[in-house]
């Protein structure tokens, strides 16, 4: 059992993403099937964008230029230290 929490451990950001990514799209699916009520047609239409949004925000994480950017300012860093004369530390 103590895999499958270190598993889980190692794994939670991915299993949330998916999880919010999958429930936007299960929403989504809701509003094209389902009537809406007029009288809560603007509460669900807030609420729609609000869902949207932060399915918008977790794909544009994993997928967006975030992930890159932040590797090209760790490389940048590594070549600033070797400048400054800092070496990194190796494994070995």
């Amino acid at each position: 059992m103590s895999k499958f929490f270190d598993l889980f451990a190692k794994n939670v950001r991915s299993i949330i993403a998916l999880s919010v990514v999958w429930l936007g799209f299960a929403f989504l699916f809701a509003l094209l099937f389902y009537p809406i009520p007029l009288s809560n047609k603007d509460a669900v239409m807030l609420s729609s964008g609000i869902v949207l949004g932060v399915v918008v925000s977790v794909a544009a994480y994993y997928f967006g230029s975030s992930k890159d950017k932040s590797d090209v300012d760790k490389a940048d860093s590594e070549i600033d230290k070797k400048k400054a004369g800092i070496d990194p530390p190796t494994i070995g």
